[in-house]
């Protein structure tokens, strides 16, 4: 069968439904949807036991989608609570300790997973015969009362609503917008991200080191670590990552941040994040619409770009539970002016902390370190937190 026969042989239910993209979003909406009788083909690019990456932290804004789906409770065995902040300098002085008890009492706990386990669990909730795997979207048309659609072995279908959930280099937000409605943000950073030993912290422990032109974050899951280590991009590339640890080493002694270092040396292919995000002016065109990083994508630096891609897959899901075929533009429309508020507000909050992480000069660094002993996560998470109140 071509890949346009079979998607739409799995869109079946109230309106013929096609996701692109099978990553955190897209699965989400698809559980979803499967609640109100709207069964969903997903389209992924890569093939199915391909889940490669990084771990994350799932803010409560996020979590919370999982009672729905009868997920929570495998969420809670399968991730660990991120309970204590630690902020360190660039010489392996500590600066801060926080304790996040009181941001769990009121909203629920932050917890660290890995990326494929919450696929895994997403997916659960999502029938096999859904998802079509190594195929792509190569081209959108609107006719009359649905959306055609290319796909990558040349078959087309018709289909009364396509989500982009296809990531932040989502080729459905290309097809459908003009070149001047998507913005990109780039901070000339990456990070390279490795696993350690759960042993490296004590249990439910979050530690980063801010020093001068770099930043290491020890974030736990489960049963270990995903240690990071940012810089310049160029410092980071496979040729240049040995000078720039080695350059740490001089004044950064300290042996838990020592161990972080070595960790990533070893590592023959750690994941590269290269630390940019994009928005887009419009989520909407027609009958198709952007969902998650294909919407805005985020910076990771306050680890809530995941939490805020299932966000607003529920509130898409919840627009399109009280809406037909004939309705679904109008659904859309109110969907964005929902969420994008939300997302923009959580997106903006992640640059301002990739402005404090990322400093070069040792003077602005010690600046920055100076302030940081009177700046606590209930100031650095101040948008996140009003997005959870539902202020924003």
């Amino acid at each position: 069968m071509t890949i346009a026969a079979r998607a739409s042989q799995a869109a079946e239910g109230r309106f013929r439904t096609l996701i692109v993209g099978a990553g955190i979003a897209g699965l989400t909406l698809a559980a979803l949807l499967d609640h109100f009788e709207v069964g969903a083909a997903i389209v992924e690019r890569n093939a199915a036991s391909r889940c490669r990456g990084y771990n994350l932290g799932l803010y409560p804004v996020g979590s919370r989608v999982l009672h729905g789906l009868g997920l929570y409770r495998e969420f809670v065995e399968t991730s660990t609570p991120l309970g204590i902040y630690q902020l360190w300098n660039g010489v392996g002085q500590q600066m801060q300790q926080a304790d996040l008890a009181a941001l769990f009492d009121r909203y629920g706990p932050i917890c660290g997973l890995r990326r494929a386990e919450l696929i895994d669990l997403l997916a659960s909730r999502v029938a096999a015969d859904r998802m079509i795997f190594e195929a792509t979207v190569t081209d959108i048309d609107a006719a009359d009362g649905a959306a055609s659609v290319t796909f990558s072995d040349g078959s087309v279908g018709d289909f009364d609503l396509v989500v982009g959930a296809d990531g932040i280099n989502s080729r459905v937000r290309e097809l459908i917008l003009p070149e001047g409605a998507i913005h990109a943000f780039d901070t000339g950073w990456a990070c390279l991200v490795s696993p350690a030993p759960a042993e490296l912290l004590p249990a439910e422990t979050v530690r980063e080191y801010w020093g001068a032109g770099f930043m290491i974050g020890l974030y736990p899951y489960l049963d270990g670590i995903g240690v990071v280590l940012a810089g310049p991009a160029a410092s980071l590339a496979a040729a240049g990552r040995h000078h720039f640890t080695a350059a740490l080493r001089t004044h950064l002694r300290e042996p838990v941040a020592s161990t972080v270092l070595d960790i990533v040396e070893r590592d023959p292919d750690p994941f590269l994040w290269p630390l940019r995000d994009v928005r887009a002016d419009q989520w909407v065109a027609g009958r198709t619409v952007l969902l998650g990083d294909a919407a805005d994508a985020f910076l990771p630096t306050a680890g809530v770009g995941a939490s805020m891609a299932m966000l607003s897959a529920a509130a898409l899901a919840d627009e399109l539970s009280r809406s037909d075929a004939a309705y679904l533009p109008a659904a859309l429309r109110l969907y964005q002016r929902r969420q994008q508020p939300k997302v923009i507000a959580a997106q903006q909050n992640s640059r301002k902390l990739a402005q404090l992480m990322m400093v070069k000069s040792p003077v602005m660094a010690w600046g920055r370190e100076q302030l940081m002993h009177f700046y606590g996560p209930d100031r650095a998470l101040a948008d996140i937190i009003k997005v959870m109140d539902g202020i924003v």
